[in-house]
């Protein structure tokens, strides 16, 4: 039998989990060799808002394990029944992904920087401050909202003038 990728659809959240059992079952069975790679897709963004304080991780591909290996009909159904596991992709008819695909997959998720796509809630006229960098602690208004960007002009007071500075969303805290 030849080696293929398959999906294994598993609950929300305890995708590594799973991915141990998986492993330790693999062993206990004496099956190691039928797997060779069982992939976690990693998170893969992250959402600001509002303030640092307040970060949301949400994970592309949530839900589901890659496998690569023989899967016959006995170590499907072993699989099947660790705690967690759903489904493998396709049921009974197996969906196997092409190995270019899921390497082309893989080296995306696992070489991009995570960056932070910013959710922005300013607006003209809002109070905020600044948290970060040689402003940190200054209280302004917002003059300018630049969301392509992911900065926001704020006019601040030094010396008794207002002067503008282009703060990044992630610095800044609405008050």
């Amino acid at each position: 039998m030849n080696k293929n990728w398959y999906s294994i659809q598993v609950w929300a959240g305890l995708e590594e989990d799973i991915k141990q059992k998986m492993e330790k079952l693999l062993e206990e069975k004496g099956l190691r060799e039928k797997i060779e790679k069982i992939f976690v897709p990693p998170p893969k963004e992250i959402e600001v808002i509002f303030s640092p304080e307040k970060q949301i991780t949400q994970k592309f591909y949530s839900g589901y394990i890659l496998l690569y290996g023989e899967l016959d009909e006995g170590l499907k159904e072993e699989i099947k029944r660790i705690e967690g596991v759903l489904d493998i992709v396709g049921g009974d008819k197996l969906y196997i992904f092409r190995t270019e695909e899921v390497e082309k997959l893989i080296s995306q998720l696992t070489v991009e920087e995570i960056k932070p796509k910013p959710r922005y809630q300013f607006m003209q006229g809002d109070r905020v401050r600044i948290t970060e960098g040689p402003f940190a602690n200054f209280i302004g208004i917002v003059d300018e909202v630049k969301p392509d960007k992911g900065k926001v002009k704020v006019l601040v007071s030094i010396f008794g003038r207002e002067t503008p500075v282009e703060i990044e969303f992630a610095y800044l805290q609405k008050i």
